[in-house]
């Protein structure tokens, strides 16, 4: 690959996390100011595979329950806006850069995602309907997270993995 081709991919990556450092900053924004309102819409299917009920119907039969989830989903709105933020700041100095140590920060998207897919898979769940979205966009993260590593690594290890001639 020549350098230009790899400053091209490096350019993109980095374009990338930011995009998604800024949407995950996004989401904690509508969770924070929203909390248990989002599993009226967007998140009630998960709400329902999670708990049997609806979000409505919890706010009537149990309103301390749903006041707990209330400041639940708005406290994690408040982390997912900060990571989002902190990310963007990795993304935009020292991924753009090329710095190593921000390659490897980089590596909490995936991880992050995976933990997250992994949690919502083994939660007890009641019948119902279709997958919960953070499942299918926790995926389709993970997938983006790992391609914009794949597609900087040589910007940050120039050399590795390449074959070296030997003197004869």
């Amino acid at each position: 690959m020549d350098r230009k081709t790899e400053t091209r991919l490096h350019g993109y990556a980095w374009k990338i996390f930011l995009g998604v450092s800024v949407l995950i900053a996004f989401f904690g924004v509508g969770d924070a100011l929203g909390g248990g309102a989002t599993f009226v819409d967007g998140e009630s299917v998960l709400f329902q595979r999670l708990t049997g009920t609806t979000w409505a119907d919890l706010q009537a039969t149990d309103p301390g329950a749903a006041n707990l989830i209330d400041w639940q989903v708005r406290a994690s709105g408040t982390n997912l806006l900060i990571m989002g933020i902190l990310m963007v700041a990795v993304s935009f100095t020292g991924f753009r850069k090329g710095d190593r140590w921000a390659w490897y920060a980089m590596w909490v998207w995936p991880l992050w995602t995976i933990l997250a897919i992994l949690l919502l898979s083994s939660a007890a769940t009641q019948p119902g309907p279709g997958t919960p979205i953070p499942i299918l966009s926790g995926s389709v993260l993970l997938v983006i997270s790992l391609v914009a590593l794949a597609m900087s690594y040589r910007k940050f290890f120039p050399g590795q993995g390449q074959e070296r001639a030997h003197p004869a």
